[in-house]
Parts: C-alpha cells; sequence; structure tokens
C-alpha cells in the first residue's frame, strides 16, 4: 500500500484543520504590515520634503498591498473549498501544512521586494513564493475535491475549475516572476492584476429549485 492509501486511512477534523489555518493566515497578514514604517522628516512643514518622503516607501506600501490581497485571496478560496468537501484526512492536512509553509515564508519576500524593488531577482523571488503558494492550494483544491465533494457541487464542473485554477495562479505569477528579467515594471503589472481572476468563488452549488408547500 503506498504512502499516499495510508493518509487516506486516517481521518482528521476539517474543523480543527480550519481554525488552525485561520490562525496562521491571521498572524501572516497581521505581520505584513509590520513592515510599513513611518518614514523620517526632518520639516514636516516642508510639503516637497513630505512628498519625498512618501515616494521613498511607496515601494514597501505597493509590496505591502499586492501580498495583502495576496493572503486574503488565498484565505477566501481556502474556506470555500472546505465548505465544499464533507470531511478531511491526513492528506489534507499535510497539504494544507505545505500551503501555510508558503504563506509564513512570504513576509520575507515581502520585505525584500519593498526594499531592492529595482532587483529583478527579488522581483522574481517573490512571483516564485506566491507561485509556489497557488500551486500547493490547486493541489489542495484538487485533493479536497476528489475525495471529498459533497453532492450539492457538479463533479464534472469542479475537475473543470481545478484545470483552469492552474492556468489562472501558478503559471501565470510563474510568467510575472521569469518577466521580471525583462523589466520589473511588467512583472508589478501582472503581480496587480492576477488577483483579479480570483476575486470570484471557484465554484457554486447546484441550483436547487425551492419546495412550495400546499
Amino acid at each position: 500500500m503506498s504512502i499516499f492509501r495510508k493518509f487516506r486511512q486516517w481521518q482528521f477534523s476539517k474543523q480543527r484543520l480550519e481554525a488552525f489555518s485561520d490562525a496562521v493566515f491571521a498572524i501572516v497578514i497581521t505581520l505584513l504590515v509590520l513592515e510599513l514604517k513611518v518614514p523620517h522628516i526632518a520639516n514636516i512643514q516642508d510639503t516637497h520634503e513630505v512628498l519625498h518622503a512618501l515616494r521613498e516607501v511607496a515601494p514597501v506600501f505597493f509590496s505591502w498591498i499586492i501580498s495583502f490581497f495576496f493572503v486574503a485571496i488565498i484565505w477566501l478560496h481556502h474556506h470555500q473549498i472546505l465548505s465544499m468537501v464533507s470531511g478531511s484526512d491526513y492528506g489534507t492536512a499535510w497539504i494544507n501544512t505545505f500551503l501555510l509553509f508558503f504563506i509564513c515564508l512570504l513576509p520575507f519576500p515581502t520585505a525584500l521586494l519593498g526594499e531592492y524593488h529595482h532587483s529583478a531577482f527579488i522581483v522574481m523571488l517573490w512571483g516564485l513564493t506566491v507561485s509556489a503558494t497557488c500551486t500547493t492550494l490547486v493541489w489542495f483544491y484538487y485533493y479536497n475535491t476528489k475525495y471529498f465533494l459533497r453532492d450539492a457541487y457538479n463533479a464534472a464542473s469542479v475537475r473543470k475549475n481545478v484545470r483552469l485554477s492552474v492556468l489562472a495562479g501558478p503559471l501565470l505569477y510563474l510568467a510575472g516572476a521569469l518577466l521580471a528579467w525583462v523589466s520589473v515594471y511588467i512583472a508589478f503589472v501582472v503581480y496587480a492584476l492576477v488577483p483579479i481572476l480570483y476575486l470570484l468563488p471557484l465554484d457554486r452549488e447546484k441550483f436547487r429549485p425551492s419546495v412550495v408547500e400546499v
């Protein structure tokens, strides 16, 4: 028996997995904002000096924005995936652990991106981190809906969405990371636009007409 089948033999509380994950997401999204530091302004009455100081911290602010909304969208879809399924097992728990690993790693490349935004390597590093995070989320989506999908969802539609998720997240972020070597600004545009594709839920329950009592 393969190790993957052994993971499926052991059930794991879906509620506990979601509660722990929510706590990690909350901590990470809080750590991200700690990178926003108030700039030193010698003469606060000098508007030109104030604007110059704010321009200096603009890259840090931008890196925080794209990372904040990235984590928020991953959290939303993580929640929806778990709402689509009836249970979980040790396979779910370990895939979820890998997902949280990359989420916890995000503050580091975010800090680098804010400080060294002109470096193609640093810009690429952020893209590779979020691409790996999205890949793990797609794996999480695939695994859970393959084994625990509730009857209220159309299995064929969900499988199609799993395939589309590979294109919408991991590959686009990977493309943005590689484009950093062409222009860091093109990479920033890709990083800012990809979350728009994730604004809506992954799938919806089957339409069930309401029963009218006579």
